[in-house]
């Protein structure tokens, strides 16, 4: 679960209901921007991207340099990030960001927002050192703003650790997490949807570090409250039941793990419909699941289904798509059509090669299979070329964790104090 993302849409939220209010006289945009939030809340991005463009011409001409066009632009931002279309969206939040720094100045919670945005377009596409240094200023514009205990410094907080996380950063992100946890428990409740949120990412971490144990209880404790906030049926319970399965399938527990992911692929399906790429990854997981047991033939169709919503919403150059193609390959690899596999192996490489912020981690997975699939076709020269690049790889992303390692601390947080 995405939860640096998850803040910042909330943060979002707030924000374009606060402008609304304030609108009355421009009922077309305001209209515009409400069913292209809708859309895109609901997953229609093509709905949504139409509203958000038809909502941007309104402001362009009712405020051209103001709140209405910064707002918009953001949106429109997010819309083209979901769609992996990254330079996009990038330049989308830096015309919103500009806007914001002139309008409100370069220490306010709207810029903070904007400044949000843009850092986590950066980490999506492994730029974490940009990211980091962004979050990082919107954490400091919302201590100076809101104070170093309220719940808005918490999300940045959230969002940083999110970027340790992602370079497994473990130690990094700990004490973050647990102070934003802390913030969020005392400001918003130990129960608040917020609060678990920030409680499931904490459970994420300890789940990437194979402590099963300390993330089960956080994870149970979030779908619950989830539950209890949004329904049964929502796509937040989704994504913590695909992380409660993931921790269930890591210890081998297959049975409890099916009937999790089959819940979250149904829920999925009627929250957000068919063609969803949160649809997508819920039926890829279930899908891998399938594939630990040797059940194939229900992994198959699954993976296929995953592909081609990818391949509609992302785009067939996508990463997520050389992911699925990956997922299909190693099962073709499990059942020796070896052939197929090989075309698939091919597929992603390239994909991936050519994608930008692609997850290197998921690229050396699918360099050793490809080379384990060609020492099994007696081609050991070629399995050897990308083994060494695997190796490169790896090379290079521990000396990038060791720096950003020790640069970590030079960047202090403030003391948490108790409120007057």
């Amino acid at each position: 679960m995405n939860i640096g993302l998850n803040a910042r849409v909330l943060t979002i939220g707030l924000a374009f209901l606060g402008v609304v209010s304030g609108c009355a006289v421009d009922q077309r945009w305001r209209s515009a921007m409400q069913e292209g939030n809708h859309a895109l809340r609901s997953g229609d991005y093509t709905h949504a991207e139409e509203s958000f463009v038809a909502a941007r011409k309104e402001a362009e001409v009712l405020d051209p340099q103001g709140k209405r066009l910064a707002e918009t632009l953001s949106q429109l931002g997010e819309v083209n990030r979901e769609l992996g279309r990254f330079p996009r969206a990038e330049a989308l939040f830096q015309e919103a960001l500009a806007i914001r720094e002139r309008v409100y100045g370069p220490a306010h919670a709207e810029t903070a927002a904007s400044l949000t945005d843009l850092g986590e377009l950066y980490r999506l596409q492994g730029l974490y050192t940009q990211s980091e240094a962004l979050h990082q200023r919107a954490r400091e514009i919302r201590e100076q703003v809101f104070g170093a205990d309220h719940s808005k410094t918490a999300e940045s907080l959230n969002n940083i650790a999110v970027v340790y996380q992602d370079q497994r950063r473990f130690a990094d992100a700990e004490p973050v997490l647990q102070r934003a946890l802390g913030i969020l428990e005392k400001q918003l409740g130990p129960e608040h949807s917020t609060t678990a949120i920030t409680r499931d990412n904490l459970a994420k971490m300890y789940q990437a570090q194979g402590q099963h144990a300390r993330a089960m209880p956080l994870y149970q404790r979030a779908l619950t409250i989830h539950e209890k906030a949004f329904g049964p049926n929502h796509p937040i319970v989704a994504r913590n039941l695909e992380n409660l399965a993931d921790t269930y399938r890591a210890q081998n527990q297959y049975p409890q793990a099916e009937v999790l992911y089959q819940r979250a692929v149904s829920i999925f399906k009627k929250s957000l419909g068919n063609d969803h790429v949160d649809t997508a990854e819920a039926m890829s997981r279930l899908g891998q699941l399938y594939e630990l047991q040797g059940l194939y033939s229900q992994a198959e169709p699954l993976f296929q289904q995953a592909i081609a919503i990818r391949e509609k919403q992302q785009g067939a150059e996508s990463p997520h798509v050389a992911g699925e193609l990956k997922n299909l390959a190693g099962l073709y690899q499990s059942q020796n059509k070896l052939e197929q596999s090989e075309d698939l192996y091919k597929q992603s490489l390239v994909i991936y090669e050519q994608s930008v912020g692609y997850d290197r981690e998921a690229y050396v997975k699918a360099l050793k299979s490809y080379a384990s699939l060609l020492r099994r076709r007696q081609r050991s020269g070629e399995a050897e070329r990308l083994e060494e690049r695997a190796k490169a790889v790896l090379k290079r992303l521990s000396l990038e964790s060791q720096s950003q390692g020790k640069t970590a601390a030079d960047v202090p947080l403030a003391p948490v104090s108790p409120l007057p």
